[in-house]
């Protein structure tokens, strides 16, 4: 399929299950200050509910989070949807968005302007499984702006990643994924990447994402991943050979870059663990930089 500005909507109701959601997600690394941010709103009308968050660190360590649930989902769409403090607004589809916070002395404005194109993992060998999505697509950024938590300001000019998914999202039919992204170089030599490797219940892997580099985006269409874990699965560090389309390979090197912050998606906390881990990377070819590493655990598997 190709990815069109109505593709930046919610979609429609396709199933009726109660794991059916339309999400967006955004995160951002701003170097100069040691600023991470990562935010992510969720609509799932069959239950109906809503749920909002967003959580930063400073330095490497937690700094402020902030979350806040509905039990409706909105009449409102993605090109502007509010949940109680946190806004997305869209600005032009497939490129620039705008998050604002209000939080009594925290708040935010920021944008995301993409330098990728959109990246739709249908264009991926193999699919997404449908216990994560039925459609999803991810976007790297510069986003910009500027934002206040507890006494801290900071002007922001940095990189971030955007993504949207819609259909299932069945935590507890997973065994586990391994969703990393980083940003890396300068202006004059810029690269991104994201890995999406998915385990299911039953075992079988599936691998998808996309390096930028040289104005190019390439699909991954194979990936060696080796990752070393605490006793409680927080990643430590990673190596990575992402193989793409024409035949080439980016290996990099990742390693934790402050506090992990473990997430229960499921409403009803369940067996379910999403580890946030901020990393920092270095490519054999010389560029470094920093991302996210989002290793998702289900205990009871």
């Amino acid at each position: 399929m190709t990815i069109t500005g109505a593709d930046e909507r919610i979609h429609a109701v396709e199933d009726p299950s109660e794991h059916w959601s339309d999400s967006l997600y955004f995160n951002l690394w701003d170097e100069e200050s040691g600023l991470f941010l990562l935010t992510r709103i969720a609509v799932l009308p069959n239950r109906p509910a809503t749920t909002a968050g967003l959580i930063a660190w400073l330095g490497g360590k937690p700094a402020y989070a902030y979350g806040h649930n509905l039990a409706e989902a909105p009449l409102a769409d993605w090109d502007d949807l509010a949940v109680a403090g946190l806004r997305y607004r869209e600005l032009e589809p497939l490129k620039t968005w705008e998050i604002t916070l209000e939080d009594g002395a925290n708040r935010a404005v920021l944008q995301w302007e993409g330098f990728t194109g959109v990246v739709d993992y249908a264009d991926n060998r193999q699919p997404l499984p449908k216990p994560v999505a039925w459609g999803h697509y991810e976007q790297s950024a510069r986003v910009t702006g500027q934002l206040e938590f507890n006494g801290h300001s900071i002007n922001v000019n940095g990189a971030g990643q955007r993504d949207h998914s819609w259909g299932f999202r069945d935590w507890g039919g997973l065994q586990e994924w391994h969703w990393i992204t980083g940003f890396l170089g300068t202006e004059e030599r810029r690269r991104s990447f994201n890995l999406f490797e998915v385990v299911q219940s039953d075992g079988t892997r599936t691998v998808n994402g996309f390096v930028h580099d040289g104005g190019d985006d390439l699909m991954i269409v194979g990936a060696e991943r080796k990752t070393n874990e605490t006793g409680e699965r927080s990643p430590t560090n990673v190596e990575l050979q992402l193989h793409t389309d024409g035949g080439r390979t980016f290996t990099l090197v990742g390693t934790a870059h402050g506090a992990e912050v473990p997430v229960r998606p499921a409403a009803d906390g369940g067996a379910t663990v999403v580890h946030e881990q901020p990393m920092r990377f270095e490519t054999d070819d010389g560029l470094d930089g920093y991302g996210i590493y989002e290793l998702l655990e289900n205990s009871r598997r």
